[in-house]
């Protein structure tokens, strides 16, 4: 087997003949996932530091820029309080699950039950089903704001309220936890969903006691996804919830993506149907990040079933429309600075109110979406906008000085239009969604390594067979690498099938490696996958080997900001031989470019 020594004049030549085709990934948050197990540990100290209420348990809602804990005016009374937002429990129930599920720390589980157990106690109406919104600091309904949503059954938060109960249902199978999810999705399947045929759809909003249901739209349905309908798929695997998923994302296809067509819509989609599905066209302004969104809904249902090419090409029908739309001055994307703005006038071509803000939750789906059409599709440009919106998002949002994430800033990120840290809707949800998201969907979808999440199942009378699947993938790409339970190694379990064989009165902490394919192929397919190379030694003091390399056209070496140190073409072999002793100690990445356009990483460590 030939192997030779490449220089690092060898290298400036390639570099100098490198073909731009093949976009390069800059943030570090990509090239190196782990780093966002600590973005998500420091969000979740924040909230622990700066809301927690040790009195009556649960999170206060608003937080201003420095950690301070605002009050509010009762416009009856004028008496002074302090609001918990309910929506905001469940969304710090997500927030510390996942802040679990990354760093292992138990701790985060009791916030977790903490806030999950103050809107249980306080948020569900006994007497009609459903959910409330506001409650002031002891659990009281908070009827003291013009806004009272607590009067009504807000469709927003009959699905909110879901997502950080199934997240903390995934990471412990708790029957009390479990018996609130089924609870909170019949109510909605039971007094939200129109059957008539035709009409099919969630209801947005509802009297009370159900009595009167009004509207469609956006929320009840995109929202309706990312909420309860794909996760609670991927937790129970049952065929139900794949239907009603596949269902919603069939009639985002039918009713937004159709849209896209009318005259009357020069960018984007309407949001807001009546009952019988007519648009209602006076509503113009539309978010950005609800339209990318919708790209990230269709991807996560399209890897659900990917006889669904329709959710596919509706998702890059999208994430193509955000790139190129522009009228003048305003655009959807900023190609200036990087990531999606914010709002926009979909009749005139407009900015929408606060339009050009750079907003937190708006960079997310500019991340989430693109990268798993990326995974999908192998869109380089796709996967441009992931790396644009994590890379502005983690360079400007996030507060280095308070911690935590400001909410919205000006397109350079240099200044803070507003740095509110929490508010009704404002709270670890989304910033740690960021963080967990980007740590899986780097390591599985774009570098093919291992990723490893925590779970607590608890002891059971009987034999467990607890499924995971953390993220959608199509069958035999996902696997289980290892197992260990409270640190100890586990061998009951099935890589393909990704299941736990926990027996009676067994239970703690379970580490969980996965590891994935690389590639949309069939498990039949040969493999190109991180397995199939090999670089080593590692760590190395300079010289390292790389197997593997027969369907691979070029490697390319990288610093962890994504600048290029090394190029070279492959002439044909399967082992080369790398010297690297010029480069300083630190990480690198080495990338596989195969034939195919698919790429393989390796984190290496120069010491």
């Amino acid at each position: 087997m030939m192997k030779k020594t490449w220089t690092v004049f060898t290298f400036i030549i390639c570099f100098v003949i490198y073909s731009q085709a093949q976009y390069v990934v800059k943030s570090k948050n990509i090239l190196n996932p782990d780093l966002n197990i600590e973005y998500v540990r420091n969000n979740a100290e924040f909230w622990i530091k700066h809301a927690y209420d040790p009195i009556y348990g649960g999170f206060f809602s608003n937080v201003d820029q420095y950690g301070n804990v605002t009050s509010y005016r009762d416009v009856h009374t004028y008496a002074t309080y302090k609001r918990k937002s309910l929506i905001a429990q469940t969304r710090h129930g997500y927030g510390f699950t996942r802040a679990f599920m990354l760093t292992g720390d138990e701790k985060y589980l009791t916030y977790a039950k903490s806030a999950l157990d103050f809107l249980f106690a306080n948020g569900w109406d006994a007497n009609n089903d459903g959910w409330y919104c506001f409650a002031k600091s002891d659990g009281t309904l908070d009827h003291g704001q013009w806004w009272d949503p607590n009067n009504t059954k807000w469709g927003f938060q009959q699905h909110y309220a879901l997502v950080g109960i199934i997240a903390n249902y995934e990471a412990t199978h708790d029957a009390t936890v479990k018996n609130w999810m089924d609870k909170g999705i019949n109510s909605i399947n039971d007094h939200m969903w129109d059957s008539r045929e035709g009409y099919e759809g969630y209801y947005s909003d509802a009297e009370l006691d159900w009595s009167i249901k009004t509207g469609k739209g956006f929320t009840s349905t995109v929202d309706a996804i990312t909420t309860n309908a794909e996760l609670s798929y991927l937790v129970t695997q049952d065929a139900d919830k794949k239907a009603r998923l596949l269902q919603l994302s069939d009639i985002i296809v039918k009713r937004f993506i159709s849209e896209m067509d009318s005259s009357q819509v020069l960018a984007l989609y309407p949001e807001i149907f009546n009952t019988d599905w007519v648009v209602d066209r006076s509503k113009t302004d539309v978010s950005i990040g609800h339209f990318i969104k919708t790209a990230w809904c269709l991807g996560r249902a399209y890897l659900c079933d990917t006889t669904k090419t329709e959710f596919k090409n509706a998702a890059s029908r999208i994430l193509d429309e955000t790139w190129s739309f522009n009228k003048g001055a305003v655009s959807t994307w900023d190609h200036t600075n990087g990531g999606p703005f914010y709002a926009l006038n979909i009749a005139t071509g407009e900015w929408g109110v606060g339009g050009d803000n750079k907003d937190y939750w708006t960079l997310e789906q500019g991340f989430t979406g693109p990268m798993i059409n990326y995974y999908i599709t192998r869109n380089q440009n796709y996967l441009q906008k992931a790396d644009e919106s994590i890379g502005f998002f983690m360079k400007h949002q996030v507060d280095s000085v308070n911690g935590e994430i400001f909410s919205d800033l000006d397109p350079t990120g240099t200044i803070v239009r507003s740095g509110v840290k929490g508010d009704e809707f404002k709270a670890s949800y989304h910033s740690v969604e960021m963080g967990y998201y980007a740590y899986l969907y780097s390591s599985l979808y774009y570098l093919h390594q291992p990723a490893s999440l925590y779970y607590k199942f608890a002891p059971s009378s009987t034999a467990q067979n607890i499924t995971l699947s953390p993220i959608p993938m199509q069958n035999g790409l996902l696997r289980i690498k290892s197992v260990t339970l409270d640190g100890v190694d586990f061998n009951d379990f099935d890589p393909q099938s990704r299941t736990l064989n926990i027996a009676a009165n067994q239970g703690g902490k379970f580490k969980v490696t996965f590891e994935s394919v690389s590639g949309l192929q069939t498990s039949d397919d040969k493999m190109n996958d991180y397995s199939m190379t090999k670089v080593y030694p590692n760590p190395t003091r300079g010289i390292v080997y790389i197997n593997g390399l027969d369907n691979i056209d070029r490697v390319v070496i990288a610093d962890l900001a994504g600048h290029e140190l090394y190029n070279f073409q492959n002439q044909g072999e399967s082992t080369m031989c790398v010297d690297l002793q010029k480069l300083n100690s630190g990480a690198y990445v080495v990338i596989l470019h195969q034939h195919d356009g698919r790429n393989i990483m390796h984190k290496i460590i120069k010491i």
